[in-house]
C-alpha cells in the first residue's frame, strides 16, 4: 500500500482527480449505483468550476445537486454527512449571485500567503520583514514597466505561444502516396476549388448514370486532383479564361519536399507526435476531429445522409507542404479509430476507443489520414484498468482561451473551440422507496410512482501541460 500512497498534491491536482479521474477509477471498482452518484457529483464540480458558465447551466446543476446528495445518503452512513457535504447545496446559488468561483475561492489568497512567508528574513520581526519585502517588490514592478526589451512577469509570452512553430523542422522528401494524400485533403478543404469539385462530380454522374453514389464518390476522391490539374491547364491553354493565382497554385500541386515537425502549437493546444512523447510522462498526441461526412446504410444505399461525425485518433506526423513561399499548409497525419469497431459507449455514457481497430491499416492512395492543423482539438486517452485495449476519452479544455458563447451571427469563433464536456451522465429523476407490499418502488420527483418490483442491482518546464 505504500506504493499507492498519494501525497504532495496541489489544489489543481485535487480538482483533476475529483472532476476527471475519480469517475474513471470508480466505474470498475464500485457497484453501479455508487458509481452513478459519484459521477454526477464530479460533474457538478466540473460544471461549477468551468471558466464559462451560462445561467441555465448553473440553474440545472442547482436543481440536480439535491437529488445527487439524496442518492449519496442512501449509500454512505449519516456520520459521513457533516457541514462540508451539505455545502454543495449553496454553491450553485452563490455562483449565480456572485459570479464564477475562480474570483472567490481561497487558492489565490493561500498562494499569496506563501509569497508573504518567503519575505520573512528576521523571525523576531516578521511584520517588518513582510512590509520591507512588499515595498521592494512594488519598486521592482514599477521599474519593470519601463523595461520593454526585458522579459518580466508583466510582458512574458504565454506558455503556448507557437514559438516551436517558427523552427524550420526537418526537410523531407514526400513519397508519391503521401504527396497525393496531403494534396487531395488540401483541395477538399479549399473553398476556391468547390466549383471544380462540383463540376467533376457532375461529369462522373453523366458518364456513369447507373453507378452507385458511393462508387462515384470514391472515383471522384481518387481522380479529382489529376482532373483538376489537367482541366485548369487545358482551359488556360485553349481559352482566355483568367483564374485566380490561388487556383493555379493549387492545380499545380505542392512541392515534393516538405518539412517535418515533432511538435506544433495550434488552437491553444500543444501537440506532439506519438513517437516524440514515448519517453515523457505527459500526453499531447490525442486528436479529435468533428467533420461533416456522408453516411451510407449499405453498399447499395442510394440515399446517403450528411451528418456531423466525431473521429478520434493519435498524432503520428506533422508536415508542412509548400505550394509557393506564400502558400503553405500544416497537416497532421493521424491513426484514426474505426467508429464501427473501435468506438463504443459504456454503461455510464463514457466514450471509449480501441486503437487495435484503425480505419487505415495499410498505406493506400485512397486513405485519408491527414487533417489541417487548424481543425484539430486535443483529447486525453485514459487506459481502462480491466480492458487494457480500450481507452476512455477525456476532452481537454483550452487553458488560456474563453468561449464567450457569442450570439452574433456575424462573429465566428475561429480560434476558440466550443466548450464541450465529455461524459455528461445524469441520474434518473427518481428516488427508490421501500414498500412492504410490492418491494422496491421507484417514485419520480413529482410524486408519481413510475414502476414497481424494481431492483437497484449491481521533465522540463515545457512538458508541464
Amino acid at each position: 500500500m505504500k506504493e499507492h500512497t498519494i501525497f504532495g498534491l496541489k489544489s489543481h491536482d485535487s480538482h483533476i482527480l475529483m472532476q476527471q479521474l475519480l469517475p474513471l477509477a470508480a466505474r470498475r471498482a464500485l457497484p453501479k449505483n455508487v458509481v452513478e452518484a459519484l459521477i454526477e457529483l464530479s460533474n457538478f464540480f466540473r460544471q461549477l468550476c468551468s471558466k464559462v458558465n451560462l445561467t441555465s447551466d448553473l440553474e440545472n446543476i442547482q436543481d440536480r445537486i439535491g437529488l445527487t446528495l439524496c442518492h449519496l445518503e442512501k449509500i454512505f452512513p449519516m456520520s459521513f454527512f457533516d457541514v462540508m457535504e451539505h455545502l454543495p447545496i449553496h454553491l450553485a446559488e452563490e455562483a449565480l449571485i456572485a459570479g464564477p468561483v475562480q474570483f472567490r475561492w481561497m487558492y489565490p489568497i493561500e498562494r499569496y500567503l506563501s509569497t508573504l512567508k518567503r519575505y520573512v528574513r528576521n523571525r523576531a520581526h516578521p511584520e517588518a520583514s513582510i512590509a520591507k519585502g512588499c515595498l521592494m517588490e512594488e519598486c521592482t514592478n514599477f521599474c519593470s514597466r519601463y523595461l520593454n526589451d526585458v522579459e518580466t512577469k508583466w510582458n512574458r509570452p504565454p506558455r503556448i505561444d507557437g514559438r516551436f512553430n517558427k523552427r524550420k523542422g526537418v526537410r523531407i522528401h514526400l513519397d508519391e502516396i503521401t504527396w497525393v494524400q496531403a494534396h487531395r485533403y488540401v483541395l477538399v478543404n479549399s473553398d476556391v476549388v468547390t466549383p471544380f469539385r462540383e463540376k467533376h462530380l457532375v461529369t462522373l454522374q453523366r458518364e456513369m448514370p447507373r453507378a452507385a453514389h458511393h462508387h462515384i464518390q470514391k472515383i471522384h476522391n481518387d481522380t479529382f486532383h489529376t482532373w483538376f490539374m489537367d482541366h485548369v491547364q487545358t482551359l488556360r491553354r485553349t481559352t482566355n479564361e483568367i483564374f485566380p493565382e490561388e487556383v493555379i497554385n493549387l492545380a499545380n500541386g505542392p512541392d515534393q519536399f516538405a518539412r517535418r515537425f515533432k511538435r506544433f502549437d495550434i488552437n491553444g493546444f500543444r501537440f506532439r507526435t506519438k513517437n516524440n512523447e514515448r519517453s515523457r510522462v505527459t500526453q499531447n498526441s490525442g486528436v479529435v476531429l468533428k467533420a461533416d461526412t456522408m453516411s451510407y446504410a449499405s453498399a447499395r444505399d442510394r440515399n446517403p445522409r450528411a451528418g456531423n461525425v466525431t473521429f478520434h485518433g493519435v498524432l503520428m506526423d506533422v508536415i508542412e507542404i509548400r505550394y509557393t513561399n506564400d502558400m503553405k499548409f500544416v497537416l497532421f497525419k493521424c491513426d484514426w479509430v474505426n467508429n464501427q469497431l473501435g468506438k463504443k459507449q459504456d454503461e455510464f455514457n463514457l466514450t471509449m476507443v480501441n486503437f487495435n481497430h484503425l480505419m487505415y491499416k495499410d498505406n493506400h492512395v485512397g486513405d485519408e489520414p491527414f487533417i489541417l492543423a487548424g481543425q484539430a482539438e486535443q483529447v486525453v486517452y485514459v487506459q481502462d484498468p480491466l480492458e487494457h485495449d480500450w481507452f476512455v476519452v477525456l476532452k481537454v479544455t483550452v487553458r488560456d482561451l474563453f468561449d464567450m458563447y457569442s450570439r452574433d451571427s456575424s462573429y465566428t469563433l475561429t480560434t476558440v473551440p466550443q466548450v464541450e464536456l465529455y461524459a455528461q451522465q445524469q441520474l434518473e429523476e427518481n428516488v427508490y422507496l421501500r414498500d412492504e407490499d410490492v418491494g422496491w418502488v421507484r417514485q419520480g420527483v413529482d410524486g408519481i410512482i413510475v414502476d414497481a418490483n424494481c431492483n437497484d442491482g449491481d521533465a522540463d518546464m515545457e512538458d508541464c501541460d
